[in-house]
């Protein structure tokens, strides 16, 4: 459910963020500084806190049905935001060409992240909801492509909003799997311990 939250909340987020948030890496590399560069902080820094809340939803796909897929996009995702967070925090305070070539390397990364969610999703669309696992990791295949090419990014951000919608659906829908255990076919009160087989004695056993 956390990870379903995470998503609705990028959905929100995915045009603004793929607007403005470039406006990081080209602006500061050529000195531009002002008021579009605060929205593009904001929307950043609330699709990064939303990715976040996201990749809980894959780390429960490792926790409830042990897919490592899950567990890798749930670890790289958090490398990848950190990384993001921190050109973010190098572009407000160098705002020189270095810092947006760190900005734009981060935003790839991002990109390659999306690109993960999407086969983390085809790889776990037995456990909820196939058809609909199977266009969510279509959706962000495609929106992660288009996010690495830089120069598509606001078309990715757009393809991602209905990913990211999808996606939280098939979350919300994920079964958590519950272990079976049989009741005893013997009668005995509560707390008595289990009858055990009778022992062997060493002749029974061919012990001389």
């Amino acid at each position: 459910m956390a990870g379903a939250v995470g998503n609705f909340i990028a959905a929100g987020t995915s045009i603004p963020f793929a607007t403005f948030g470039l406006y990081l890496a080209f602006g500061f590399g050529f000195g531009f500084f002002g008021f579009f560069s605060f929205i593009a902080l904001a929307a950043v820094v609330l699709m990064s806190v939303a990715l976040v809340i996201q990749l809980i939803g894959f780390y429960g796909y490792w926790k409830n049905y042990g897919s490592r897929m899950g567990l890798a996009t749930f670890l790289f995702g958090l490398v990848v935001i950190g990384i993001f967070l921190g050109a973010i925090a190098l572009a407000f305070a160098s705002r020189d060409t270095l810092s947006s070539i760190a900005y734009i390397g981060a935003t790839v990364l991002v990109g390659v992240m999306f690109i993960l969610d999407g086969v983390a999703f085809l790889v776990n669309r037995h456990f909820s909801l196939p058809g609909a696992s199977i266009a969510t990791g279509v959706l962000f295949i495609i929106a992660g492509g288009f996010v690495c090419s830089l120069l598509l990014a606001p078309v990715g951000g757009v393809v991602a909003m209905p990913a990211f919608i999808i996606g939280g659906i098939v979350l919300l829908n994920a079964p958590i799997p519950v272990l079976y255990s049989p009741q005893p076919e013997y009668p005995s009160p509560a707390g008595a311990r289990p009858p055990f087989p009778p022992a062997r004695s060493w002749k029974s056993r061919g012990w001389t």
